[in-house]
């Protein structure tokens, strides 16, 4: 199939799963806690752990009710038809193959990558759980992508963080699926990014030509508020707070995965920061290069940190104002651009504008690579 125009960061959050996808599947001792549905006076809730966490089909990924003028995009999209119904039997638009292809359609799209479940290992506290959580979903996931079109559709799993070689096996195992990558969550691993008993899942992933994306689930470390009482007086002050710096944890991704040598030891290897921007990466890799050389040269890197980076590291946003004069620091085979179907922040279906507003000026070959080429060559999708 050929293609011009490939979001390469969309998604299925939790919020739109099959309301039975792990408790039908569940063994006796999860059976309470495994994410699972409810019908309350309102509506179908999800239940993780037990614990309440919001509506079933409710604005991903944060399982929160319509309501008008809370999320400017989010009237955009209901405009165009996107609706959130929490009743019984409902067919969410991202989880219904035709609805989704429409949507697809709608917004001038050939084809997208799926991020799944994103947080759905920061729900669950025991690993065991966690891994089993995510092998349920990638079976799904595979399934989904047949179901809707294969040539269109492109899931990535879910990939355990609660031991490495239990992720490397499922990394092989969704390989052999068809599965094209997988999203690999890091605020609850087992031990840390740049530690290297993560290296059997990198060497996996580079033979199995399966890149590894750490998508942006929101910077951690802000300063919250003290108590209910003060996050429900500054409600809106502290979502502002946390939507802006929403991408900043690709920092410690990008430092982490450079640290650990995983690209310098595996030159096959890919890794993608998912919807972290693009023009705060120079500051970044000069950072980081010129940290090396004063106090990490006994790592014994053959080329710079930067270096491996435009080797073998990748990006995606959606839209940033300021990246035409980046692109040469960061590099234009490193950039991907994303639609962000269906968050609140996303672009959808008003794609085609916004990369004309921030690509516009670019040459067509530039911009073919950043809407189009990097993603399809990273995930050999011709």
């Amino acid at each position: 199939m050929q293609y011009s125009l490939i979001s390469g960061d969309n998604h299925i959050d939790l919020t739109y799963c099959p309301p039975d996808l792990w408790s039908s599947q569940a063994p006796a001792k999860w059976k309470l806690i495994v994410p699972r549905v409810e019908h309350l006076d309102d509506g179908c809730h999800w239940f993780v752990e037990g614990q309440d966490k919001g509506m079933w089909n409710g604005i991903g990924p944060g399982f929160s009710k319509y309501q008008k003028g809370l999320f400017a995009h989010v009237d955009v999209m209901k405009e165009y038809g996107f609706e959130w119904d929490y009743s019984p039997g409902t067919r969410p638009r991202p989880t219904t193959p035709e609805l989704r292809l429409a949507d697809l359609d709608r917004d001038g799209l050939d084809a997208e990558i799926i991020y799944g479940c994103l947080m759905i290992n920061d729900l669950i506290a025991d690993g065991e759980h966690r891994a089993w959580a995510n092998k349920i979903y990638n079976d799904w996931a595979a399934d989904f992508a047949k179901r809707s079109d294969p040539n269109r559709i492109f899931p990535l799993a879910v990939i355990p963080n609660n031991d490495p070689l239990v992720a490397t096996a499922e990394v092989r195992r969704c390989a052999k699926m068809g599965l094209k990558g997988g999203d690999l969550a890091f605020k609850r691993m087992s031990v840390p990014l740049y530690h290297h008993a993560w290296y059997p899942l990198w060497e996996a992933a580079a033979e199995c030509h399966f890149p590894i994306s750490f998508h942006s689930t929101g910077f951690k470390g802000l300063r919250a508020p003290d108590n209910p009482q003060m996050e429900q007086e500054y409600l809106i002050e502290w979502r502002l707070v946390r939507s802006a710096l929403f991408q900043l944890d690709g920092m410690e991704v990008l430092v982490s995965m450079l640290a650990s040598g995983a690209c310098a030891k595996y030159p096959n290897f890919k890794f993608v920061l998912g919807e972290a921007g693009v023009t705060w990466i120079p500051y970044v890799l000069d950072r980081l290069d010129t940290e090396y050389e004063d106090r990490a040269r006994a790592l014994g890197f053959s080329m710079k940190p930067s270096d491996y980076f435009r080797r073998q590291g990748y990006t995606t946003y959606q839209q940033d104002r300021f990246l035409e004069p980046n692109i040469p620091l960061v590099g234009e085979d490193n950039i991907i651009w994303g639609a962000d179907y269906p968050h609140p922040d996303c672009v959808w279906p008003e794609s085609r504008q916004h990369i004309e507003a921030n690509l516009g000026t670019l040459s067509d070959r530039v911009r073919q690579k950043i809407v189009c080429d990097n993603v399809a060559k990273l995930y050999n999708l011709y």
